[in-house]
């Protein structure tokens, strides 16, 4: 490696260790906006009462931060640490991956690229940390780190050892994985098509995936709501009535936020150095691969979901853009291989200024949650059934899982102060069992399988209030 390209290299990797360095800091900072949060709540309130380790619709690869919550649960710290743990957890993933790619593997470019991603299209994303399309910002790079690195061995079992267990990380984390992983072993072909063998074993793998993996690890519900839906889009493509999906992605691009500017201009940079030096079939590889995860998302999400829902779905494309970007950032001379940092450097600046703003409305939302516990704890209730319609009258965000989140909230104080408040449309409901009914999962825990350490609750019935 020439000096002026190792001096370079090495300014994204250190950039790289103080972004991480930064996203930890911003996650002991906010971890009530991070962890008290619908899915984010429910499924960390599992962690803490239940013993084994809990996956959510056969996602396999993202039990990494539960299991970090399991060990140091072993010592039986208070709640705040076990979910300030959780919120790190969440961070800690991908920055050990990334230590692992650039001081492991020795590949800095992929580990830059993984940088990149963590902030390219992540906003208020980063309050949602449970969502499995997260790992899709990391798990990529190291399947395309461990492919690369077996490329340059002797093709040993192990190198096949680590090859298959970076691909299954990307297969099961999501849905949609099995589509990253190809464009990936994709991408490594054009970087080095003698690996064409092992490459056409592992697309067809992950072809296979794609067909048959939910008949062996059938969908969720929710999931199965969403293959009807995206049957249903495309037949309504083309129509007069606007996108919900597509109007997010302009939207945040500039008329709401300049969200998505940055991405943009990353893909145009990579279209335009790619064309510089006729990479034609890369080019084609890429835009391919933004336009058709952009229209899957698009005919998906016709009917709108919130907002972090929708920046979820659209996540991915950071790893489609990051990752070939700085492939063909590697191959710049001159003048350019000093202006590239100067670039990427300003990215995640900006884009983990926006991190840092999108704490407002989360912290806006987490103090309504504790405003309606304290009301309820004043009220001397612990098991509230609420009218959804009252709550929506005073300005709070009720959502399903509202009984997580204030257990967990109220439960911070110790478990003496524990409450569920639970929301119905229909204040008469009067079949809520005695345990600690949480209807909106069919949840039901009987009082006295609760962990004392950390939630007591009575064996009384559920009080309408107010």
């Amino acid at each position: 490696m020439r000096p002026g390209k190792a001096s370079t290299t090495l300014g994204y990797t250190l950039a790289g260790h103080a972004l991480f360095i930064g996203l930890v800091i911003l996650s002991l900072v906010h971890w009530r906006e991070r962890v008290v949060h619908v899915d984010s709540a429910y499924q960390i309130f599992k962690w803490v009462q239940k013993s084994g380790v809990e996956v959510e619709a056969y996602r396999f690869g993202a039990v990494f931060p539960q299991l970090l919550v399991k060990c140091v649960k072993w010592v039986e710290p208070s709640l705040e640490m076990l979910l300030q743990v959780a919120s790190v957890g969440h961070v800690m993933v991908p920055y050990l991956l990334f230590i692992l790619i650039v001081h492991g593997f020795k590949q800095p470019w992929t580990a830059a690229a993984l940088v990149l991603a963590q902030v390219l299209n992540t906003r208020l994303t980063f309050y949602g940390i449970v969502l499995e399309a997260n790992y899709l910002l990391s798990y990529p790079f190291l399947l395309y780190a461990v492919i690369a690195s077996k490329g340059r061995a002797s093709g040993s079992c192990t190198s096949w050892i680590g090859v298959a267990i970076a691909l299954a990380l990307v297969l099961t984390v999501h849905p949609v994985g099995f589509l990253i992983a190809l464009f990936v072993i994709a991408l490594r072909y054009f970087q080095d098509p003698g690996q064409l063998r092992a490459l056409s074993v592992l697309a067809g793998l992950s072809v296979l995936w794609g067909l048959l993996g939910r008949k062996l690890f059938p969908p969720s519900g929710y999931e199965s709501e969403l293959y009807t839906s995206a049957l249903e889009g495309v037949t309504q493509l083309g129509s007069e009535e606007e996108n919900p999906a597509w109007r997010f992605l302009t939207g945040h691009t500039w008329d709401y936020t300049t969200h998505y500017v940055p991405l943009w201009c990353a893909l145009i940079l990579l279209v335009v150095l790619l064309v510089r030096r006729e990479a034609w079939l890369p080019m084609a590889l890429v835009l391919c691969g933004v336009v058709g995860y952009t229209l899957l998302n698009v005919v998906t999400y016709h009917f709108g979901e919130t907002a972090m829902m929708m920046e979820k779905n659209f996540l991915p494309l950071a790893t489609l853009v990051a990752l070939p970007l700085m492939f063909e950032v590697q191959r710049l001379t001159g003048r350019a291989i000093w202006i590239a940092p100067l670039m990427f450097v300003s990215v995640l600046f900006i884009q983990f200024r926006g991190i840092s703003f999108a704490s407002r409305p989360a912290a806006e939302r987490y103090r309504k949650v504790v405003d309606l516990v304290g009301h309820v704890q004043q009220a001397g209730i612990q098991k509230a059934v609420v009218s959804s319609e009252v709550l929506n009258t005073n300005g709070y965000m009720i959502h399903w899982a509202l009984p997580y989140e204030s257990l967990l909230v109220s439960s911070l104080e110790g478990p003496e102060r524990s409450i569920s408040v639970v929301a119905v449309s229909d204040t008469s409901v009067a079949d809520l069992p005695q345990g600690l009914k949480f209807p909106s999962m069919d949840d039901n825990f009987p009082v006295d399988k609760l962990n004392k350490v950390y939630f007591s609750m009575p064996s009384g019935p559920y009080v309408r209030w107010p």
